[in-house]
Order: C-alpha cells, then structure tokens, then sequence
C-alpha cells in the first residue's frame, strides 16, 4: 500500500467509527465560500452520522467545506448539512467524482434524521413509532 496517503489508516479508521447506509438520496451542494452557487440534484452514496460519500462534477480538495441540502421521503422539508472535504476520487476523469465529506457538526433535526435511517435500514427497512 505504498500508493497510500499518509493518513490512510487514519481516514480508514474515521471511516469504520460511525455505522453507515448506502442509500441513494437527493443532493445539493455548494462551496462554504460562494452558497450563491448550487450545484442541483446529486446523488448521495452513503451516510453516517460521521460523514457522507456523494457524486460531484469536480474534484474538491481535502479541507475545502462545503455546505449540503439533502432531501429525503421521510421529511417534507429539506435538511441542511455542513463539512470539511476529505477527498475527491476520480469514478470517470473530469467528469464524475466520489468526494468524502465529514461533517463539522450536525444540527439537532440532521442528527434525528440520520439516526432514523440508520436505524430503519440497519433493521431491514421497517421500524415502529410509538
């Protein structure tokens, strides 16, 4: 694994900490420094409570925030999330990437909302409410 970044067995650990889904949400995205500029409708990969893996249209590099708008069938309204860039990886040259996003720290309705998909994906896809 010499090809590794030096801090791969770190992010790999960052990686495992949090229990994630893969589920194929709704996006927006959109540099911290310039939220006049949305890029519309992405696709997520997976989410956890640490982080997301989504698609973009440019390599972003590691450290740059950015802020997203995810919307889901379980909410009417959109929930706002904010983090730092781990890493954009090439999936087609130029065209498509998978960036890694860790969040700086998630709003009381963005942490409800993940812990229940977490929750009602991790038991097969059906949970009660009481």
């Amino acid at each position: 694994m010499a090809d590794q970044p030096q801090n791969y067995n770190e992010n790999w650990a960052e990686r495992q900490r949090h229990q994630r889904i893969e589920k194929n949400f709704i996006l927006t995205y959109y540099e911290k420094t310039n939220p006049s500029i949305k890029i519309e409708l992405t696709q997520l990969k997976n989410i956890s409570k640490g982080g997301l893996c989504f698609i973009t249209t440019k390599a972003f590099s590691p450290s740059t925030k950015l802020g997203l708008e995810l919307r889901t069938p379980y909410l009417s309204d959109t929930t706002y999330l904010e983090g730092t860039v781990l890493e954009s990886r090439p999936k087609i040259e130029g065209i498509i990437y998978e960036t890694r996003l860790q969040f700086e720290q998630l709003n009381p309705q963005a942490d409800f909302l993940i812990s229940k998909m977490i929750e009602v994906f991790m038991n097969g896809g059906s949970t009660t409410y009481e």
